[in-house]
């Protein structure tokens, strides 16, 4: 059986998560809407989901608008303002996940215009370009992720807030989608107005989130239809996955300092023995990061090959993104961090969960040392 290394991509849904889904996908029925008894009895479940994950990022109840996922939620919280006060200037980074690029550049063909933080070779934005743009452009919004999907750096989205509304009047959002869970997220010490979350990274069904909504309206509703989510998102709910979110989010605020510490841990523990690798390369070794993500690259070894060398030696990792998993070019992330293409090709991303062991971190290291001892002689010396 497979050693699961690849929690970023989709975390394993936790067994009490599971038995409180349970009930509704077997004998519940009905829908939330209707007034009967049944449809009270699921409108209720959701009440009670929505207030666990407004619990978890320090938010109200009747700011939590469910969604798909992430992707959905970061489409929603761009896409809604598309046309306000067109046209003007929007600022984001070049280090966000897939499904908010695309929104952005939808936005830039809308008439905004687009300005970049650009990161430095941590994978850091910086927090004095900020300054420079919002005095210079007044941005209307403002989208940073909390944390990078592949190199788990922590962004200064705090600092970035307060810098923004010292000098724009503007909406600011923030995809804390693999923040959320792992290190706290607390919605009023931000002061972003929109916060997107999805469940499976946190032992939640996959296919559920939630988009946060403090202090804006949207402009208009990506599904349009019934007055589900008080008209900010249309179609009948799927009670089960919104329960099971809900179970997560309540375990997730629980145990979270617990979690954090046992996967620093692992992370740790995994990168002491990766550096005894020669000419092993860790990005974002110096930049804080998410206490279970390790992004690292061996020498003389791309990354396909190595994840699948990895695959058959029972291992699961992945190299990055699993939204740009076919995509056989250096990671959108690493060229913005300036990292050399043929380093950047070498990418694989490590990613803990809680139910990984020390145990199972020697035995990965332990084949990694195996399969870079079968490279060549004269690649070995040059590694080291």
């Amino acid at each position: 059986m497979s050693i699961y290394f690849d929690h970023n991509a989709s975390s394993p849904l936790h067994p009490q998560v599971l038995e409180a889904m349970l009930p509704f996908m077997q004998s519940a029925h009905g829908n939330a809407s209707s007034l009967h008894r049944s449809g009270r009895f699921l409108r209720s479940a959701i009440d009670g989901a929505r207030v666990q994950v407004a619990a978890l990022v320090n938010a109200r109840p009747d700011e939590v608008i469910f969604t798909s996922g992430g992707s959905e939620a970061n489409n929603t919280a761009v896409k809604s303002f598309i046309d306000l006060h067109a046209p003007g200037h929007w600022l984001s980074s070049p280090l966000e996940h897939a499904s908010l690029l695309g929104p952005l550049h939808q936005a830039e063909r809308a008439g905004k215009t687009l300005h970049w933080l650009l990161a430095d070779q941590q994978g850091r934005v910086d927090p004095a370009t900020a300054t420079t743009l919002c005095q210079q452009f007044s941005p209307q919004l403002i989208s940073l992720q909390l944390a990078n999907n592949e190199t788990g750096v922590l962004q200064p989205v705090q600092q970035i807030v307060q810098i923004a509304r010292s000098h724009a009047d503007c909406l600011i959002h923030s995809d804390a989608t693999q923040a959320v869970g792992k290190v706290e997220v607390d919605m009023q010490q931000l002061d972003v107005d929109l916060l997107t979350l999805s469940g499976h990274k946190f032992n939640a069904p996959q296919a559920v989130g939630a988009l946060v909504v403090k202090s804006a309206t949207l402009r208009e509703p990506l599904i349009s239809g019934g007055h589900q989510e008080s008209g900010r998102r249309a179609g009948t709910e799927n009670v089960a996955l919104l329960v099971g979110l809900g179970k997560a989010a309540e375990l997730a605020r629980i145990n979270l300092f617990e979690r954090h510490a046992f996967l620093l841990e692992l992370r740790r523990h995994f990168e002491h023995g990766l550096a005894q690798i020669g000419g092993v390369h860790i990005f974002g070794a110096e930049a804080e990061r998410l206490p279970n993500t390790s992004y690292f690259a061996l020498p003389y070894y791309h990354g396909e090959t190595l994840l699948m060398q990895l695959d058959k030696a029972g291992f699961e990792c992945s190299s990055g993104s699993a939204c740009q998993s076919a995509v056989t070019k250096p990671s959108h992330v690493l060229s913005a961090m300036q990292v050399n293409e043929d380093l950047a090709l070498n990418a694989v991303r490590v990613s803990f969960g809680m139910d990984n062991t020390i145990q199972q971190v020697d035995q990965l290291i332990a084949t990694l040392n195996t399969l870079i001892n079968q490279l060549p002689a004269i690649m070995r010396q040059a590694a080291s």
